[in-house]
Formats: C-alpha cells, structure tokens, sequence
C-alpha cells in the first residue's frame, strides 16, 4: 500500500489502518481476485446489467430497474460532491429502514469516493455518538422517520441531511444535473466501509473494508456457494446496517444482476408471505427466525426458494434438520 496511491483527498481511515506488518497475509490465489490497482466498488456493482431489469423491489412500490438506479445513485452522488460538499476519504452516516433509497444513497457514498457508516435505524443517540466520534464523521444521511434520535446525539460538528420528507432540502427534492457521474477512481485498498461491532463486549470497533473486499465476498462466498443467478430474487432481514445485509441484500445480488426485495418489516411473519408473492429465490434471516418460521410454513408456498443463509448467531443443528425435513433445504451457515 503505497499512500500516493489513494484518491483520498481525506486520508483518516488510511492514517488508522494497523501498521503493514500487523497485517495477516493477503492471499489473491484466486483469478476472480485479481482485481486493477483501481477499483470503485460501487461503479463495478453498477455496470453491465440490462437497464430494463429490476434491480430493488418492495412489499407496495414499483420496482426500481437498472437503469432507474444508476440514474438515482448518481443524481445522489452529484449532490454530495457539490452542493453537501462531501471529498474523497470523508465518512458518511447512512440510517434508516431497509428501503432502496437508503441503498442508493450507500452506492452514492461509495461512487463519490467517500467512506460508508452505515448504522441501524434503532441505535439511541449515546451509541450514535461514540461511532460518530470513533470514526470522525461529519456527515450523514438519514431517512426522515429515524432522524430524532440522531439529532438528540447532538454530534459536534455533524451536518444531517435528510430524506423522504416534504421539505425543499430534503435530499431528494434538491436540484441535481441529470447526468451521468463518473466514479471517483479509488485505489482497490481505499476503504469504502466502516462496519462497526454491536458493543457488546464495550466500546464498538469500526472494522474498515476496502473497496477490493466489497467485491470479493461477492466473487467468492456469493459466486461459488450460492451460485446466484440473474433471475433470482434476494430478500431477507439483516438491515443495511449490518454486513449480512449489505451482502445478501445489495452486493450479492447486484454482482449477479439479480434482484433484491427489501422490506422494512422483515420478521417472520412478513417473511413467509413475501417469499410467496415475489418468488423469492434466496433467503437471508438468522437461525432464530428459520426457527419461529417452522410453525408458520403450512399455507404459504416456499417452492421457489433454492438457497437459504443463516448467520448472525449460532446455528444449531436441531433447527437445521428441522429445516431440511420441512423444506428439502439445505441451510448455509453463513
């Protein structure tokens, strides 16, 4: 890692990364891994997919396309750059239910170069504060409907944006070129991400990932275990929040040109029924809720599902012969 090599105009997830001989050693055996000096994550999830095909999908709205997206996410990116005033390398908070804006507005971070913090919609404000503090962000991102308890946190320094309101700056009522953005050329080890850790064991840890890695789990868990397929539809629980998310939910499927359903409610009882009307291909949900589903599978048709993923806790086997003789599925242990 050479730092002239970075498009970060601001450097801090760089100065913060361990020193180079902490590091594990990097293996790229795979010829799928062999990714250019630059990559942005969120250009390459972008790009080659048929523009009429369906890219998010929800329980009431119509389906975004391909095309749609690409459009959305770099409407988005033109405002961040220059109205917000977002430079390559700054982190942004993104909060809010699992909508296909709120991942629009992660591909946007991404493609502008900056740095994605994405956090859960139901974190109170002293966590906010302390990931803010952690990883010194400035701005943020946040759907209407979740932004009291981020604005209670009172972060110095932090500038919100909102969306999904009525008011003229909201993000989405700004004016913005309709016109294409052109990714920032970020190195394959510019960090794209901060994922932080739930806090349980006390402070939380922002664990950073590049952009490299954001394609990898795609070109290696996603390609070679589930095998996705352009005409799979992906849903399941996780939030944005969390990577089990951002992979099931976003990159996994777009790296397919798949499609996604993203629901904002997402328990079981939601789950079963919107598996049955969308068609679901591939699951996403922790072994709790395969559990509680167990009960609830007479009435509801699973027959299109092919892959089921569990992660998020511990699997027990009990859950997973249950399962299996239920369904005639295997559970991935994710």
């Amino acid at each position: 890692m050479n730092p002239r090599d970075t498009a970060h105009v601001d450097t801090f997830t760089r100065d913060h990364l361990p020193p180079p001989d902490q590091w594990p050693e990097l293996r790229f055996d795979l010829p799928e891994l062999r990714y250019p000096e630059r990559l942005n994550c969120a250009a390459e999830l972008l790009t080659g997919q048929p523009g009429d095909r369906p890219a998010f999908l929800t329980p009431t709205g119509e389906p975004w396309t391909y095309a749609e997206l690409r459009a959305r996410v770099d409407r988005l990116a033109h405002l961040l750059t220059g109205e917000l005033g977002v430079v390559p390398g700054n982190r942004v908070l993104l909060r809010g239910p699992t909508t296909p804006w709120l991942a629009a507005c992660w591909l946007a971070v991404l493609k502008a170069g900056a740095v994605a913090v994405t956090v859960l919609a139901q974190q109170r404000p002293h966590e906010l504060s302390t990931m803010c503090e952690i990883a010194r962000v400035r701005h943020a991102l946040c759907d209407i409907r979740a932004v009291d308890d981020l604005a209670k946190a009172e972060i110095p320094g932090l500038r919100i944006t909102t969306y999904g309101g009525d008011a003229p700056d909201d993000l989405l009522n700004r004016p913005a070129p309709e016109a294409p953005f052109e990714a920032v050329p970020t190195a394959a080890d510019d960090v794209a991400l901060i994922a932080f850790t739930s806090g349980t064991t006390g402070r939380p840890k922002g664990c950073m990932h590049f952009h490299r890695d954001v394609l990898a789990i795609a070109d290696t868990f996603s390609r070679h275990v589930l095998r996705p397929r352009a005409d799979d539809v992906f849903t399941g629980s996780p939030p944005l929040g969390f990577t089990f998310g951002l992979g099931g939910l976003v990159v996994f499927p777009l790296r397919a040109g798949a499609s996604a359903l993203l629901l904002e409610q997402a328990g079981p009882r939601q789950l079963l029924p919107a598996i049955a009307r969308h068609r679901v291909s591939v699951l996403f949900t922790a072994p709790t809720a395969y559990r509680a589903m167990l009960g609830e599978l007479d009435g509801h048709d699973l027959t299109s599902l092919r892959r089921c993923v569990s992660a998020g806790e511990n699997l027990p086997a009990a859950t997973w012969r249950a399962w299996h003789e239920r369904t005639g599925l295997r559970l991935i242990n994710g």
